[in-house]
């Protein structure tokens, strides 16, 4: 189970930059570490390896400047996979494009540059439309609960909505569904009669992943979802992702700025710094054998 911590890592980095990559292969017999720099080429380089549910290949996006100012690199040759059922936490501090990167692979912003696939499809490609359509097993819960509900719907429809859009489920399977689904996450049915407004905000959260997960989707991502609750409740909503994920075998991005909460949910990590994946390993042998600068500064704040 896990226990609530007041830490919150923010070093203060001398580091510009991961100029720098550590990749680590997935293969569990293989423990050697590779250093790229650059655009890389994947296809030799996971040769021979269990395909992916997500992989994002060579993955850059920008924003634009201000009249005058060059455009902004937020995210620089962005490369990982996810397989089927693995939870892959990313870690970085406030403004080194972890939301960024989340919005991109569920479609939120148009790719710039390189790619993204689900189960082998190319989706970067894909319009909204496009991706409505074909019924991408991605869902999200963000950091605030409360904003991604409707104030004015009763939850009990907000849990049937994603039935509806992604179902041919009928009215009474819908509401038995919801109500299944208000137990799976540890909340009455009866709060199906209710209003975001009614609940607090560690029910709002439960809701939130209870209508993340209505439709049994292959890959959820968690963009801190969290840090904005109490520590008490924060440990409730963790122990609750992990019960969800014995009953529902889903893969999970699971952004955040704390170790401990990743160290605990995850079975790999990913470093992001100023839009670069300075390093990424399994969570245990990260966490021991840190290999890039920033990342032994991270952890060493953290034991402090």
């Amino acid at each position: 189970m896990f226990a609530a911590s007041s830490q919150t890592p923010n070093p203060a980095s001398s580091y510009s930059g991961c100029q720098d990559s550590v990749y680590k292969d997935p293969a569990p017999s293989d423990d050697q570490a590779s250093v790229q720099t650059g655009c890389l080429d994947l296809e030799a380089k996971f040769a021979g390896f269990p395909e992916p549910y997500l992989w994002v290949k060579n993955l850059s996006h920008r924003f634009a400047g201000r009249p005058g100012q060059p455009d902004q690199l937020v995210l620089d040759q962005i490369n990982f996979r996810i397989f089927p059922g693995q939870f892959t936490g990313l870690l970085g501090e406030s403004g080194s494009g972890k939301s960024t990167l989340a919005r991109l692979i569920s479609g939120q912003l148009r790719v710039q540059e390189g790619e993204i696939l689900l189960n082998g499809q190319v989706i970067s490609r894909l319009s909204r439309r496009q991706r409505r359509r074909a019924k991408l097993g991605i869902q999200m819960v963000f950091q605030d609960p409360f904003s991604s509900l409707h104030p004015q719907q009763k939850i009990g429809r907000q849990l049937e909505e994603p039935l509806i859009l992604q179902t041919k489920l009928g009215p009474a399977d819908r509401w038995a569904k919801a109500q299944h689904m208000l137990e799976e996450v540890g909340l009455d049915p009866e709060i199906a009669d209710r209003y975001p407004r009614d609940l607090s905000g560690g029910q709002q959260q439960r809701v939130a992943i209870a209508c993340a997960l209505i439709t049994e989707p292959e890959l959820l991502i968690a963009d801190e979802p969290v840090s904005a609750l109490d520590p008490s409740v924060q440990a409730q909503i963790l122990n609750l992702l992990m019960e969800v994920r014995q009953k529902q075998s889903f893969a999970c991005l699971f952004i955040s700025h704390d170790l401990d909460v990743v160290s605990y949910l995850c079975d790999r990590v990913a470093v992001l710094r100023d839009g670069k994946i300075c390093e990424e390993n399994k969570v245990d042998r990260l966490f021991t054998h840190p290999q890039h600068p920033y990342t032994q500064e991270l952890l060493s704040y953290m034991r402090e």
